[in-house]
This record gives structure tokens, sequence and C-alpha cells, in this order.
């Protein structure tokens, strides 16, 4: 969607993982219009994926677990009969609300049968634009590109690895890969301003966040790593393509501000070789 948008000054999209589409409108009419389709056509309207991977840790499941009921009780209200979840520990958090709908016996009005009750105008979810979430797109996208270099097209990934609070990891692929490079490279072209400090993002300022976070990376995985020979061994191998993908990260952000989409997926592993050899992209 924001690659449709990337060139309009007046559709800067706020931090990413701040848009809620259960209070963004146009994001909602899609999803009911989906429900409208598929009841107009006799299919099972199937809601979106609950992303969070389980933890050791026991509150981190627990805040998990509270945000994808609120997601799913949302989804079974517009009136989905299923959906996904990215690991099974969360499938019976995720199936119940569904199956609560269906016991109640409610089922959709004739309005939400209807594709054309659902109007879909694209414009900007209400929220901040701020340096923070970019650095956490950067995170992202470094995590996402080093699994992608071990031939990994989804990754758990915890944008907010490291700082105070409970925050359980994601599970990220290629199309929130894109959403990521696309909002970062929208508000290089804009010179989109943090909310706080009016600093504007530009080539520089995302190459230095890209810096950080692939340091701050490889620092706590070499300190995962410490007490182990095998480990360290396989940190070093980790370290270095996450070097790769700090490489390919500037150049899959360089090449959306150019409004050149180009897949990752269209990249050979001799490509991404080359690209790491070669001068930064940023």
């Amino acid at each position: 969607m924001l690659e449709y948008v990337m060139a309009d000054p007046e559709q800067v999209w706020p931090d990413r993982f701040g848009v809620d589409i259960k209070t963004t409108d146009f994001m909602a009419n899609i999803f009911r219009r989906l429900v409208a389709v598929c009841l107009r056509r006799r299919a099972a309207p199937i809601g979106g994926m609950a992303t969070a991977l389980p933890s050791r840790d026991d509150e981190v499941n627990e805040v998990a677990a509270a945000s994808i009921r609120q997601d799913k009780e949302w989804e079974a209200a517009q009136g989905f009969v299923r959906a996904w979840v990215a690991h099974i520990f969360h499938m019976k958090t995720a199936a119940d609300p569904f199956k609560a709908v269906a016991a109640s016996g409610w089922t959709p009005t004739q309005e939400m049968r209807d594709p054309a009750s659902y109007q879909v105008a694209i414009h900007p979810p209400d929220g901040p634009i701020t340096i923070a979430g970019s650095r956490r797109n950067a995170r992202m996208l470094i995590e996402y590109v080093e699994g992608w270099l071990q031939g990994r097209g989804a990754k758990g990934i915890d944008s907010l690895e490291g700082q105070p609070g409970i925050h359980p990891a994601l599970m990220e692929d290629l199309a929130t890969g894109r959403i990521s490079v696309a909002q970062t490279a929208q508000r290089i072209i804009h010179s989109a301003k943090d909310i706080e400090t009016g600093e504007a993002h530009d080539h520089a300022l995302v190459k230095r966040l890209l810096q950080e976070e692939v340091e701050d990376i490889i620092r706590i995985r070499k300190a995962e790593a410490a007490d182990d020979d095998a480990s360290q061994a396989e940190a070093a191998a980790q370290a270095e393509r996450y070097r790769k993908a700090f490489k390919m990260a500037m150049r899959w952000v360089k090449n959306y501000t150019d409004l050149d989409f180009r897949s990752l997926g269209s990249y050979t592993l001799a490509d991404m070789d080359r690209i790491a050899s070669e001068p930064d992209a940023l």
C-alpha cells in the first residue's frame, strides 16, 4: 500500500508498530469488505495472523495473549470465522473468540454482507512520526535480511530487544519487511520530522540507525555465546551475516527512495555478496 502513495507528501505514515487496524477506518473497511465478499461467494472469511511467538517469560506470554484476544474478538465481531497463528502456543487464545461468537448464534447483518457498505479511501492513520519508530524498522530489516541469508522467509523478531518493558517477539515476513523499508524510504523522500525533536529523516540518519542497530545486535549475540566455544563460532558466522544484512538493508532502502520497488526475492545470494563488497548504498 505504501508503495502506491510513496511520492505523496500528504500520505506520510506514522510509526508502523503503532498503527492499529481496528482504529484506522479505511483499513478496518478493507477487512469488513473482505468478509462481505467472502459471504457473497460462500467462502470462509479468515482474519489476520496472530504474530506473537511464545516466550520463556510467562509475563510476556500474558501480554501477547491479551493483545491476541483483543484483536480476535474484533475480527469475530466483523464476521470472520477463523484466523491464523504464527505458533501453536497461542492457538487456543486466538480460536476462543471465534468459537464464542459461533456458539452465540450470531450471524452477520445484511449490511455486513454487502461489499458496497465498506468504501476504501486510503489516508494516513493517526499517530506520531518518530525516530524511535524508524529505529525499530531498522532493526527489523537487519534481523529479517539476516534470516533471509539463511534461506528463511519468516523470522521471529523483537524490534525492541534489549529495551525495558515487556515486548513479545513477532513473526515478520517479506510483507512486513516491505512495510518497514517502504516507511523508512518514505520518510527520507519527504524529510519527515520527529514529532518531538524536529530532526528530519535523510540518508545519513537512516544509515546511522542501521549502523547502531547492527552493532547492538552483534554485541548481544556475542554476549549470549560468551561461555560456549561452539556458540562463539556460530556467533562469528552470524556477525558476518548481520554485516551483509546491514549492507543489503541500505540497498533496499535506497531502491525505494528511487521508487524502485524491486523485491528482495529477486536478489540471488551472489547478488547479496556483491552488494556486501560494494560501497554503502546510503
